[in-house]
């Protein structure tokens, strides 16, 4: 049962940051702002891709679903850390100045 539980929260990590791309791509809004579904989905793939990531770490998993999973935890940790708002701010001070 446990493995089940990685092998889907690797994979849903995965859809969620295909999800997120998508979003941005085709111009999905909710409420005139398509801020609230790329942010959204980039925070909660980022949530489910931490809890397979410290899953995996426990549970051996084939190489497929290994690597969906870096991609889905990795993928999402980068939209999240480059383009949420409260987290650009910190490092966008300091790279650009006040």
């Amino acid at each position: 049962m446990k493995k089940i539980f990685v092998k889907a929260c690797n994979w849903l990590a995965f859809i969620l940051f295909i999800l997120c791309i998508i979003s941005v791509l085709f111009d999905i809004t909710v409420y005139h702002s398509n801020y609230i579904v790329f942010y959204g989905i980039s925070v909660l793939g980022l949530i489910i891709g931490l809890m397979s990531w410290l899953f995996r770490r426990f549970n051996p998993m084939k190489s497929v679903t290994k690597i969906v999973g870096y991609i889905g935890f990795y993928g999402n940790f980068a939209v999240v850390i480059l383009f949420f708002p409260p987290i650009f701010a910190i490092w966008g001070t300091f790279l650009f100045g006040p």
